[in-house]
């Protein structure tokens, strides 16, 4: 729990769920996700500063990653996050991932 809030999503991947639901015309399947997820909810939405952005060249470089996937490491390092990913790219970084299922506990 960071800020009184248990689940986050970057300002990256919430501008590229945005872009794509947009391409195909569905924006009031955007308002629903963000009346969802953002407001109802509380998912916190985590951004990185100006002086920031310069941390993803030397995560970039440092673990092999491209800009979305140093963006989305950088945002969980500077606010102590999980990555919760199917993306295997993460692996080879020190903070490694999570898969959803890891997440659930399933009561039998």
């Amino acid at each position: 729990e960071v800020e009184g809030h248990e689940f986050f999503i970057s300002d990256y991947s919430l501008h590229s769920i945005g872009l794509l639901l947009f391409r195909r015309g569905k924006h009031e399947v955007f308002r629903q996700f963000l009346k969802d997820m953002i407001l109802n909810v509380g998912v916190a939405v985590s951004a990185l500063s100006a002086q920031e952005m310069e941390s993803l060249i030397e995560v970039a470089q440092r673990f092999n990653l491209d800009f979305d996937d140093a963006y989305q490491y950088a945002v969980a390092e500077r606010y102590g996050l999980t990555i919760v990913s199917f993306d295997a790219d993460f692996d080879r970084t020190e903070r490694g991932r999570k898969v959803p299922k890891d997440l659930i506990k399933w009561e039998r």
